[in-house]
């Protein structure tokens, strides 16, 4: 069998449990074992080996049972860095590539008495990772309690080849004993108890319910973070938060409570508010 005529045969395969990317995911499972390009692919169309059609058979059949794309890949892109996934530790979202993107905007206007960023419930370490790419003169700190995930973010800096980046395990600001951080990013778990038994397959079965569950109303995270964070900010100093939905007004609530100043919310491309900027008086 030639490469396009098993993309076909595998789309079809997808489409039967109402997969809304079939063509594009069967394009992947097989540029991934034949570790070729598309346009290699297009043009030349191989004839595929009894061992090839074997093993894309077996990443196939494990989509079929709804295991994440990503973890079948064992990798994913984020802000054009490659990411190595796996069980244990929740895959980047395309809308958390706006908090580096907004980051990117206001690096000019951090407080200069140091470099130092902190990244919280890092997971992969995809955003540490990214701004440490982008700023190589700044220090990054990514902190996560969970100890696979750290494996996964270490692996990644490693991959990247990112110096002036550290992952630390711990609960929050747990590791350190005071701050002079210029700013701290976080995507935080913020789904509700209740609700991550009534997400899609691919999450509810597979991504680590630790990355998932931010408590009762899905805040917990936020309380905690925005409690403590003027003990670990500098005066000036910026935080940028992923919020889930209909979060944004509790969000604000508990950041002007604490004398946090509403920089910048930002939209996704689904209009949700996704991304809030703070900024400690």
């Amino acid at each position: 069998m030639r490469a396009l005529d098993k993309i076909r045969q595998i789309k079809t395969s997808l489409e039967k449990i109402s997969l809304a990317n079939a063509t594009k995911e069967a394009e992947e499972i097989v540029f991934h074992v034949l570790k070729t390009t598309k346009v290699r692919l297009f043009t030349e169309n191989p004839l595929l080996t009894e061992e090839q059609v074997r093993i894309i058979n077996s990443l196939v059949q494990r989509r079929l049972n709804r295991e994440p794309l990503e973890y079948i890949l064992g990798e994913c892109v984020f802000c054009n860095i490659r990411v190595k996934v796996g069980p244990g530790v929740l895959i980047p979202r395309p809308e958390t590539e706006i908090i580096v993107e907004e980051f990117k905007k206001s690096v000019t206007f951090l407080p200069r008495q140091n470099n130092r960023i902190l990244d919280l419930c890092t997971g992969s370490g995809c955003i540490a990772l990214s701004i440490a790419r982008e700023f190589p003169e700044l220090r990054v700190f990514g902190v996560d309690m969970s100890i696979k995930a750290l494996s996964y973010a270490s692996a990644n800096k490693k991959i990247n080849d990112i110096k002036n980046v550290h992952f630390i395990g711990g609960n929050l600001f747990s590791p350190f004993r005071y701050g002079a951080f210029a700013a701290i990013t976080a995507n935080p778990p913020y789904v509700t108890k209740g609700e991550i038994e009534k997400l899609q397959v691919e999450v509810r079965d597979y991504e680590p319910h630790l990355a998932l569950n931010g408590g009762e109303d899905g805040l917990l995270f936020y309380r905690q973070i925005i409690r403590q964070a003027d003990m670990y900010l500098l005066p000036g100093g910026l935080i940028f938060f992923e919020m889930g939905i209909g979060q944004i007004s509790s969000i604000r609530k508990m950041a002007e409570n604490e004398g946090y100043e509403i920089l910048k919310i930002v939209k996704d491309l689904a209009g949700i508010d996704r991304v809030m900027i703070l900024k400690r008086s």
